[in-house]
């Protein structure tokens, strides 16, 4: 679980809060719902806004935003000011290649800006994606996780998954897939057919390296 809290540090201090103050609110309030849902085998979406505006009553700061982990690749949270919605962020994985190259740019030009990324053949990455959505509350089906694994895999995972992405896309023939543009057509794909479900797409991130991602929007 995450708690996410707001404000300016002490000046004495330089701390927002107290770590063991969250630690111990949260320890107060969310064990034994936590633990009856679990038990319950029931969705934790219900109890979550009541247990971020339980911890808020303890604590002398906002509690912006609060999340619990279900498992690796998926998170459920609430935010202060969503308090009606569910957000649902859910992770995935696929490979594929590109080559960065400027067809306007001179060869030596194309080196010195893309590097080894300017390998003529191209060169690969295992990418990851996170795509996170608001569902209202009342509206949340209780497929929503499956629903919305599917939905990504259908249109953009699968299509982008063990490509070369300035081949066999047709959006890249002109375009340079960077992560950037990999984001932005992302999140394109996907707008529609998650609103179609109910929800909002808030954005995508998109990571090319551990150390290198970029999100759309900003």
């Amino acid at each position: 679980m995450d708690v996410t809290v707001s404000g300016d540090p002490n000046a004495t201090t330089g701390y927002i809060l107290g770590i063991n103050d969250i630690d111990l609110a949260v320890r107060c309030v969310c064990q034994e719902p936590l633990q009856a849902a679990l038990w319950a085998q029931t969705s934790v979406l219900s109890i979550l806004e009541p247990l971020r505006q339980a911890i808020q009553a303890r604590i002398a700061r906002p509690v912006e935003r609060l999340s619990i982990r279900q498992q690796h690749t998926s998170t459920l949270a609430v935010e202060a000011l969503m308090p009606d919605h569910a957000i649902l962020t859910q992770r995935f994985d696929f490979a594929a290649s590109h080559r960065l190259h400027c067809s306007t740019l001179d060869h030596a030009t194309n080196k010195r800006i893309f590097g080894k990324c300017n390998n003529p053949a191209g060169h690969g990455h295992n990418y990851r994606l996170e795509v996170e959505v608001a569902v209202p509350l009342q509206k949340v089906p209780s497929d929503c996780s499956a629903a919305l694994d599917k939905l990504v895999r259908d249109y953009a995972v699968d299509r982008l998954d063990h490509k070369h992405l300035n081949t066999d896309l047709p959006c890249f023939e002109h375009q340079n897939p960077s992560v950037e543009a990999i984001a932005k057509v992302c999140f394109d794909w996907l707008q529609k057919p998650i609103a179609g479900l109910g929800a909002s797409l808030r954005r995508v991130r998109l990571w090319e390296t551990e150390k290198t991602s970029a999100i759309y929007p900003d």
